[in-house]
């Protein structure tokens, strides 16, 4: 946690003023202004821990229950467990956006399919012309020729289906069609200027901007609202070694008010008690300074040993909050929560058993969860 020429761990409390809010008494810097007016519609989880403490591991064990690379995300064992709503949309979509403070780079295989069939993958949404890569037809092909030569592709697929019972070219066929259906679709839903005036005020001036964490949470509500299963928004910039409350005001004013406003936005129109929203990150920060500790800046290090979620709706139980850590905010002191306990809880909100969805590969018999994770009973009513 120290620096090439630190040499002790100087405490450092935060810069800025904690209050509480609310009739459940949660206490909110002052950064989250918008977040500290709905405490009393979310649960927070401060006992959380895990097992990893550089980013790559901790985020891909977050997102697939294993450090190593190559296990199947959590958005593609929801797609696989629950099975998609809408035939014309994927059932895992996926956005990114980006603060301004330290950037940490973002694998695809965080939400990729792993050993299930790639139709289980999560696909990318972009802020540019082309929400999707390759969505569009060549110049020059009109929609009948492409139906057309799908059709033939489609024919010769299932020839090698037939053939060689490769569950892989059954994802195949339904990938063309999906994204046929997409041309469509995904313009459709992606396209927010016929969104009135008053939600984007309510997400912020931010939200106008395309490819910003608030304009992708307005994306994520039109997608939930058209009945895809689960879409998950990055938002990087969360590695403050140093110049922490520089960045931290701008990461805050970045994601404070779309999501306060996601929240209200879905219980506004009846979509929040069938929503689980997630808010959190990989791992904690640790209590004590990296670096030198000046009187106008800091910075943190990673600390697996506790950190916070919030999440809201489907049941979650609201102004409730959860576990403790000691007063230096080191370690977990009471109700302590795994990243697997944590898995196996919202699979439970979602009404699947994190030990009974299986896959079985290479002779072993894989899950979200590994060989562990217990459900939090007390997170939900």
């Amino acid at each position: 946690g120290m620096t090439a020429s630190q040499k002790e761990f100087p405490l450092a409390g935060s810069f800025f003023k904690f209050n509480q809010y609310g009739e459940s008494r949660a206490w909110i810097s002052e950064l989250m202004p918008y977040t500290s007016k709905i405490v009393d519609k979310i649960c927070f989880v401060k006992s959380m821990h895990t097992e990893a403490i550089n980013h790559d591991p901790a985020v891909t064990f977050f997102q697939t229950g294993s450090q190593q690379p190559g296990r199947p995300s959590m958005g593609s064992w929801f797609s696989y467990g629950l099975g998609s709503e809408n035939k014309n949309l994927p059932g895992f979509c996926v956005f990114l956006s980006r603060g301004q403070g330290n950037i940490q780079p973002l694998a695809s295989r965080l939400w990729g399919s792993g050993f299930l069939d790639s139709i289980h993958q999560g696909v990318q949404f972009r802020s540019a012309a082309d929400p999707v890569l390759y969505l569009q037809d060549p110049d020059g092909l009109d929609k009948l020729s492409r139906r057309n030569m799908l059709d033939k592709i489609a024919e010769l697929n299932n020839m090698q289906l037939q053939e060689f019972q490769d569950p892989e070219i059954a994802t195949r066929i339904a990938q063309y069609e999906m994204a046929y259906r997409m041309q469509t679709s995904v313009p459709e839903v992606m396209d927010i200027n016929d969104e009135p005036e008053h939600v984007f005020k309510l997400y912020g001036p931010d939200s106008m901007k395309p490819g910003t964490f608030a304009a992708n949470c307005i994306q994520a509500r039109r997608l939930a609202e058209r009945g895809v299963r689960f879409v998950q928004l990055y938002h990087m910039g969360w590695d403050q070694h140093g110049s922490l409350p520089r960045d931290i005001k701008n990461l805050s004013k970045d994601t404070d008010q779309p999501s306060a406003a996601l929240i209200m936005d879905l219980e506004q129109r009846g979509l929040l008690e069938d929503t689980l929203v997630i808010w959190g990150g990989e791992f904690g920060r640790t209590n004590y300074c990296q670096g030198k500790l000046t009187v106008d800046d800091y910075g943190r290090d990673h600390h697996p040993r506790c950190f916070t979620i919030w999440m809201a709706g489907a049941g979650v139980k609201p102004g409730f909050v959860y576990g403790e850590t000691d007063e230096f905010g080191y370690n977990v002191v009471k109700d302590p929560v795994h990243v697997h306990d944590f898995q196996a809880t919202v699979m439970h909100m979602l009404g699947m058993n994190h030990e009974k969805l299986i896959f079985k590969h290479q002779g072993r018999r894989y899950r979200l969860t590994d060989v562990s994770g217990k459900v939090v009973d007390q997170l939900f009513t």
